[in-house]
Protein backbone atom coordinates (compact mmCIF):
# COMPACT_ATOMS: atom_id res chain seq x y z
CA UNK A 1 0.00 0.00 0.00
CA UNK A 2 1.55 3.43 -1.34
CA UNK A 3 2.04 5.63 2.12
CA UNK A 4 0.88 9.41 1.53
CA UNK A 5 4.23 10.68 1.38
CA UNK A 6 4.98 7.68 -1.93
CA UNK A 7 2.39 8.86 -3.52
CA UNK A 8 2.75 13.24 -2.73
CA UNK A 9 4.77 14.89 -5.85
CA UNK A 10 5.39 18.03 -5.84
CA UNK A 11 5.08 19.52 -9.88
CA UNK A 12 6.45 22.79 -10.63
CA UNK A 13 5.19 24.29 -13.38
CA UNK A 14 7.60 27.53 -15.06
CA UNK A 15 6.04 28.93 -18.04
CA UNK A 16 7.73 30.35 -21.32
CA UNK A 17 5.32 32.13 -24.13
CA UNK A 18 6.20 34.50 -26.59
CA UNK A 19 9.67 32.94 -27.67
CA UNK A 20 7.82 29.40 -26.50
CA UNK A 21 5.22 29.20 -28.67
CA UNK A 22 6.11 26.26 -31.26
CA UNK A 23 3.16 27.44 -33.31
CA UNK A 24 0.28 29.81 -33.34
CA UNK A 25 -1.81 27.53 -31.21
CA UNK A 26 0.43 25.63 -28.88
CA UNK A 27 2.87 26.30 -25.94
CA UNK A 28 5.50 24.54 -24.65
CA UNK A 29 5.44 23.82 -21.04
CA UNK A 30 8.68 23.40 -19.05
CA UNK A 31 8.81 22.07 -14.93
CA UNK A 32 10.19 20.14 -12.71
CA UNK A 33 8.83 17.13 -10.67
CA UNK A 34 9.73 16.40 -7.29
CA UNK A 35 8.16 14.34 -4.46
CA UNK A 36 7.12 15.31 -0.97
CA UNK A 37 10.81 16.56 0.39
CA UNK A 38 11.45 18.33 -2.78
CA UNK A 39 13.82 16.11 -4.25
CA UNK A 40 13.46 15.52 -7.82
CA UNK A 41 11.69 12.65 -9.58
CA UNK A 42 12.80 10.61 -12.55
CA UNK A 43 10.77 8.61 -15.40
CA UNK A 44 7.59 10.44 -14.24
CA UNK A 45 5.00 10.03 -17.04
CA UNK A 46 3.63 13.45 -18.25
CA UNK A 47 0.91 13.66 -20.56
CA UNK A 48 -1.55 16.28 -22.08
CA UNK A 49 -5.30 15.24 -22.42
CA UNK A 50 -4.81 17.43 -26.11
CA UNK A 51 -1.38 18.12 -26.03
CA UNK A 52 1.85 15.75 -27.94
CA UNK A 53 2.80 12.02 -27.21
CA UNK A 54 3.71 11.51 -22.80
CA UNK A 55 7.08 12.28 -22.20
CA UNK A 56 8.96 11.44 -19.12
CA UNK A 57 10.88 13.56 -17.15
CA UNK A 58 14.70 13.75 -16.91
CA UNK A 59 17.20 12.01 -13.85
CA UNK A 60 16.67 16.50 -12.73
CA UNK A 61 12.98 16.00 -12.62
CA UNK A 62 12.72 18.02 -15.85
CA UNK A 63 9.92 18.09 -18.50
CA UNK A 64 9.24 19.53 -21.24
CA UNK A 65 5.66 19.00 -22.92
CA UNK A 66 3.45 21.08 -25.83
CA UNK A 67 -0.11 22.04 -24.78
CA UNK A 68 -2.85 23.76 -26.47
CA UNK A 69 -2.04 27.84 -26.13
CA UNK A 70 -5.63 27.84 -24.68
CA UNK A 71 -4.37 25.58 -21.19
CA UNK A 72 -4.77 21.78 -20.90
CA UNK A 73 -5.00 19.77 -18.60
CA UNK A 74 -1.66 17.71 -17.44
CA UNK A 75 -1.36 13.95 -16.05
CA UNK A 76 1.45 12.92 -13.96
CA UNK A 77 2.04 9.48 -12.96
CA UNK A 78 4.12 6.84 -11.29
CA UNK A 79 4.16 3.89 -9.05
CA UNK A 80 0.28 3.91 -9.46
CA UNK A 81 0.02 7.55 -9.15
CA UNK A 82 -2.29 9.30 -11.71
CA UNK A 83 -3.73 12.56 -11.65
CA UNK A 84 -4.69 15.57 -13.76
CA UNK A 85 -3.96 19.00 -12.70
CA UNK A 86 -5.68 21.93 -14.77
CA UNK A 87 -4.12 24.58 -12.34
CA UNK A 88 -2.28 26.13 -14.82
CA UNK A 89 -4.47 27.41 -17.18
CA UNK A 90 -5.57 30.10 -13.97
CA UNK A 91 -1.75 30.62 -12.71
CA UNK A 92 1.58 31.26 -14.27
CA UNK A 93 5.04 30.71 -12.72
CA UNK A 94 3.57 27.95 -9.77
CA UNK A 95 4.29 24.76 -8.16
CA UNK A 96 1.28 22.11 -7.99
CA UNK A 97 1.46 20.04 -4.63
CA UNK A 98 -0.46 17.08 -5.42
CA UNK A 99 -1.25 14.13 -3.13
CA UNK A 100 -4.07 11.24 -3.02
CA UNK A 101 -6.50 14.10 -2.01
CA UNK A 102 -6.80 17.61 -3.29
CA UNK A 103 -4.30 19.56 -4.97
CA UNK A 104 -3.01 22.91 -3.86
CA UNK A 105 -0.54 25.53 -5.39
CA UNK A 106 2.38 27.78 -4.53
CA UNK A 107 4.34 30.22 -6.39
CA UNK A 108 7.56 29.05 -7.96
CA UNK A 109 9.80 31.69 -6.22
CA UNK A 110 8.36 30.33 -2.56
CA UNK A 111 8.74 26.93 -3.51
CA UNK A 112 12.51 27.42 -4.11
CA UNK A 113 12.68 29.76 -0.79
CA UNK A 114 11.33 27.16 0.88
CA UNK A 115 13.85 24.52 -0.58
CA UNK A 116 16.38 26.83 0.39
CA UNK A 117 17.23 25.03 4.16
CA UNK A 118 17.48 21.85 2.50
CA UNK A 119 19.31 22.90 -0.78
CA UNK A 120 21.92 24.75 1.62
CA UNK A 121 22.32 21.09 3.90
CA UNK A 122 23.18 19.73 0.46
CA UNK A 123 25.42 22.36 -0.62
CA UNK A 124 27.28 22.21 2.68
CA UNK A 125 27.72 18.78 2.65
CA UNK A 126 28.95 18.78 -0.66
CA UNK A 127 31.75 21.34 0.83
CA UNK A 128 32.64 19.15 2.87
CA UNK A 129 33.43 16.27 0.78
CA UNK A 130 35.02 18.06 -1.61
CA UNK A 131 37.57 19.59 0.71
CA UNK A 132 38.07 16.14 2.56
CA UNK A 133 37.40 15.89 6.10
CA UNK A 134 40.05 16.28 8.66
CA UNK A 135 42.83 13.48 7.76
CA UNK A 136 40.70 12.18 5.23
CA UNK A 137 40.82 12.62 1.64
CA UNK A 138 37.88 14.21 -0.85
CA UNK A 139 35.21 12.49 -2.02
CA UNK A 140 34.59 14.04 -5.33
CA UNK A 141 31.89 11.47 -5.97
CA UNK A 142 29.71 12.21 -2.84
CA UNK A 143 30.21 15.99 -3.28
CA UNK A 144 29.09 16.27 -7.09
CA UNK A 145 26.18 14.09 -5.81
CA UNK A 146 25.30 16.65 -2.64
CA UNK A 147 26.00 19.66 -5.14
CA UNK A 148 23.69 18.14 -8.18
CA UNK A 149 20.69 17.72 -5.77
CA UNK A 150 21.12 21.35 -4.07
CA UNK A 151 21.31 22.73 -8.23
CA UNK A 152 18.47 21.20 -8.70
CA UNK A 153 16.40 23.01 -5.95
CA UNK A 154 17.89 26.49 -7.86
CA UNK A 155 20.89 26.50 -5.00
CA UNK A 156 23.20 28.80 -6.86
CA UNK A 157 26.19 28.51 -5.22
CA UNK A 158 25.73 24.46 -5.71
CA UNK A 159 25.06 25.27 -9.62
CA UNK A 160 28.71 27.30 -9.72
CA UNK A 161 30.56 24.63 -8.08
CA UNK A 162 29.35 21.88 -10.24
CA UNK A 163 30.72 23.88 -13.19
CA UNK A 164 34.10 23.80 -11.14
CA UNK A 165 34.00 20.56 -11.01
CA UNK A 166 33.47 20.17 -14.78
CA UNK A 167 35.99 22.59 -15.23
CA UNK A 168 39.05 20.78 -12.97
CA UNK A 169 37.75 16.94 -13.33
CA UNK A 170 37.10 16.70 -10.02
CA UNK A 171 34.35 13.33 -9.62
CA UNK A 172 34.17 13.74 -13.49
CA UNK A 173 35.65 13.67 -16.46
CA UNK A 174 36.77 17.24 -17.42
CA UNK A 175 34.60 18.96 -19.69
CA UNK A 176 34.91 23.09 -20.31
CA UNK A 177 31.75 22.69 -22.46
CA UNK A 178 29.79 21.55 -19.42
CA UNK A 179 31.02 23.63 -17.12
CA UNK A 180 30.72 26.66 -19.56
CA UNK A 181 26.85 25.38 -19.47
CA UNK A 182 26.78 25.03 -15.26
CA UNK A 183 28.67 28.69 -14.92
CA UNK A 184 25.87 30.32 -17.00
CA UNK A 185 22.70 29.16 -14.72
CA UNK A 186 24.82 30.22 -11.81
CA UNK A 187 22.59 33.52 -11.63
CA UNK A 188 25.34 36.09 -11.46
CA UNK A 189 27.67 34.22 -9.33
CA UNK A 190 30.76 36.82 -9.16
CA UNK A 191 33.29 33.81 -10.17
CA UNK A 192 31.35 32.40 -12.47
CA UNK A 193 31.05 35.41 -14.32
CA UNK A 194 34.94 35.86 -14.52
CA UNK A 195 35.40 32.69 -15.32
CA UNK A 196 33.21 32.59 -18.74
CA UNK A 197 34.87 35.61 -19.52
CA UNK A 198 37.80 33.87 -19.23
CA UNK A 199 36.58 30.88 -21.06
CA UNK A 200 35.18 33.02 -24.03
CA UNK A 201 38.31 35.49 -24.34
CA UNK A 202 41.08 32.15 -24.79
CA UNK A 203 38.22 29.50 -26.47
CA UNK A 204 37.90 26.87 -23.76
CA UNK A 205 34.89 24.96 -23.48
CA UNK A 206 33.32 27.66 -26.06
CA UNK A 207 34.01 29.27 -29.56
CA UNK A 208 36.31 32.48 -29.38
CA UNK A 209 34.44 35.72 -28.57
CA UNK A 210 35.79 38.86 -27.36
CA UNK A 211 32.96 40.58 -26.97
CA UNK A 212 31.12 38.17 -24.82
CA UNK A 213 34.11 38.07 -22.81
CA UNK A 214 33.97 41.43 -22.31
CA UNK A 215 30.39 41.63 -21.70
CA UNK A 216 30.78 38.63 -19.08
CA UNK A 217 33.83 40.93 -17.31
CA UNK A 218 31.46 43.86 -17.43
CA UNK A 219 28.54 41.83 -15.24
CA UNK A 220 31.09 40.19 -12.95
CA UNK A 221 32.17 43.90 -12.72
CA UNK A 222 28.77 45.43 -11.77
CA UNK A 223 28.41 42.48 -8.82
CA UNK A 224 31.06 43.61 -7.23
CA UNK A 225 34.37 42.01 -8.66
CA UNK A 226 35.93 45.63 -9.64
CA UNK A 227 39.95 44.13 -9.75
CA UNK A 228 40.28 41.48 -12.08
CA UNK A 229 36.73 41.95 -14.35
CA UNK A 230 37.08 45.60 -14.83
CA UNK A 231 41.36 45.09 -15.46
CA UNK A 232 40.76 42.21 -18.31
CA UNK A 233 37.59 44.04 -19.30
CA UNK A 234 40.20 47.17 -19.93
CA UNK A 235 42.66 44.80 -21.99
CA UNK A 236 40.02 43.33 -24.30
CA UNK A 237 38.74 47.42 -24.91
CA UNK A 238 42.25 48.82 -25.27
CA UNK A 239 43.26 46.11 -27.73
CA UNK A 240 40.22 47.03 -29.93
CA UNK A 241 39.45 43.37 -29.42
CA UNK A 242 35.93 44.48 -27.98
CA UNK A 243 33.74 47.38 -28.43
CA UNK A 244 32.13 49.73 -25.40
CA UNK A 245 29.12 50.61 -27.06
CA UNK A 246 27.76 46.61 -27.17
CA UNK A 247 28.48 46.42 -22.97
CA UNK A 248 25.26 48.44 -22.63
CA UNK A 249 23.53 44.83 -23.37
CA UNK A 250 24.39 44.10 -20.25
CA UNK A 251 24.18 47.50 -18.43
CA UNK A 252 21.00 48.16 -15.92
CA UNK A 253 19.20 51.26 -17.31
CA UNK A 254 17.70 53.86 -14.48
CA UNK A 255 15.87 55.74 -17.50
CA UNK A 256 14.69 54.04 -20.91
CA UNK A 257 12.51 55.35 -23.24
CA UNK A 258 9.79 52.51 -22.48
CA UNK A 259 9.51 51.74 -18.94
CA UNK A 260 9.01 47.86 -18.05
CA UNK A 261 5.68 47.20 -16.79
CA UNK A 262 3.37 43.95 -15.65
CA UNK A 263 1.31 41.97 -17.11
CA UNK A 264 -2.05 44.03 -17.86
CA UNK A 265 -0.52 47.42 -16.45
CA UNK A 266 -0.50 48.65 -12.91
CA UNK A 267 -4.06 48.30 -12.10
CA UNK A 268 -3.47 44.49 -12.80
CA UNK A 269 0.16 44.91 -10.59
CA UNK A 270 -1.69 45.87 -7.59
CA UNK A 271 -4.65 43.63 -7.78
CA UNK A 272 -2.32 40.72 -7.92
CA UNK A 273 -0.08 42.24 -4.94
CA UNK A 274 -3.30 42.32 -3.30
CA UNK A 275 -4.44 38.96 -3.79
CA UNK A 276 -1.26 37.15 -3.25
CA UNK A 277 -0.49 38.82 -0.03
CA UNK A 278 -0.46 37.16 3.44
CA UNK A 279 -0.16 39.73 6.04
CA UNK A 280 2.31 38.70 8.50
CA UNK A 281 0.48 37.80 11.67
CA UNK A 282 2.13 39.36 14.26
CA UNK A 283 2.17 42.54 12.21
CA UNK A 284 -1.46 42.80 12.11
CA UNK A 285 -1.43 41.81 16.06
CA UNK A 286 0.52 44.78 16.61
CA UNK A 287 -1.28 46.88 13.98
CA UNK A 288 1.65 47.71 11.61
CA UNK A 289 0.59 48.94 8.50
CA UNK A 290 2.23 51.26 5.86
CA UNK A 291 3.93 51.69 2.38
CA UNK A 292 6.86 49.71 1.47
CA UNK A 293 9.37 50.59 -0.97
CA UNK A 294 11.39 47.71 -3.09
CA UNK A 295 13.57 48.14 -5.68
CA UNK A 296 14.37 45.51 -8.45
CA UNK A 297 16.28 44.42 -11.65
CA UNK A 298 13.75 43.91 -14.79
CA UNK A 299 15.79 41.43 -16.79
CA UNK A 300 15.62 41.57 -20.40
CA UNK A 301 13.36 38.14 -20.48
CA UNK A 302 10.97 39.97 -17.75
CA UNK A 303 12.17 37.99 -14.81
CA UNK A 304 12.90 39.64 -11.45
CA UNK A 305 16.29 39.69 -9.73
CA UNK A 306 18.06 42.35 -7.17
CA UNK A 307 15.40 42.99 -5.04
CA UNK A 308 16.04 45.22 -2.06
CA UNK A 309 13.43 47.23 0.61
CA UNK A 310 14.46 51.12 0.42
CA UNK A 311 11.88 51.66 2.94
CA UNK A 312 9.66 50.11 4.99
CA UNK A 313 8.34 50.73 8.48
CA UNK A 314 8.85 47.62 9.79
CA UNK A 315 11.27 44.01 8.91
CA UNK A 316 8.04 42.27 9.28
CA UNK A 317 6.08 43.53 6.11
CA UNK A 318 9.97 44.26 4.07
CA UNK A 319 9.82 40.53 4.34
CA UNK A 320 6.57 39.82 2.79
CA UNK A 321 7.15 42.32 0.41
CA UNK A 322 10.20 41.26 -1.06
CA UNK A 323 8.46 37.80 -0.83
CA UNK A 324 5.58 39.35 -3.07
CA UNK A 325 7.96 40.76 -5.90
CA UNK A 326 10.13 37.60 -6.63
CA UNK A 327 6.87 35.64 -6.65
CA UNK A 328 5.61 38.06 -9.92
CA UNK A 329 4.97 36.57 -12.90
CA UNK A 330 7.38 37.81 -15.70
CA UNK A 331 6.71 41.07 -16.73
CA UNK A 332 6.75 43.08 -20.22
CA UNK A 333 10.54 44.46 -20.09
CA UNK A 334 12.09 47.98 -21.22
CA UNK A 335 12.92 49.15 -24.00
CA UNK A 336 15.82 51.86 -24.97
CA UNK A 337 16.60 52.61 -28.95
CA UNK A 338 14.15 49.82 -29.83
CA UNK A 339 16.37 46.93 -28.30
CA UNK A 340 14.73 45.24 -24.99
CA UNK A 341 16.87 45.82 -21.85
CA UNK A 342 17.51 45.40 -18.20
CA UNK A 343 16.51 48.54 -16.10
CA UNK A 344 15.59 49.12 -12.71
CA UNK A 345 12.07 49.89 -11.05
CA UNK A 346 10.59 50.67 -7.99
CA UNK A 347 7.63 49.90 -6.51
CA UNK A 348 5.22 51.02 -3.72
CA UNK A 349 3.44 47.98 -1.79
CA UNK A 350 0.90 49.00 0.14
CA UNK A 351 0.19 47.15 3.62
CA UNK A 352 -3.27 48.34 5.14
CA UNK A 353 -5.62 46.99 8.09
CA UNK A 354 -9.20 47.69 8.27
Amino acid sequence: MMTRQTVAVIVSLLFAFGSAYAQSDSVVVEGRVVNSKGIPMSNVTVLAKHGQSPIVTRVDGVFSLKVPAAGDSIAFSKEGLSKFCDFFRYNYNGVVILDAGTSSWMPYGQYVEMMKGTAQQYYNAGLKFLEGETGAEPDYKKAFMCFTRAANMEYAPAIYQLGFMFDEGLGVSQNHTSAAIWYQKAQRNVKALCRLGEMYAEGIGVERDYQKAANYYHEAAYEGDTITSVRRLDDLLQQGLAKRELLQEHKVFDVVETNASFPGGNQACYAWLSSHMRYPREAQEKAIQGRVTVQFVVDKDGSIADVKVLRSPDPLLSKEAERLILNMPKWQPASQNGKTVRSRFNLTVVFKLG
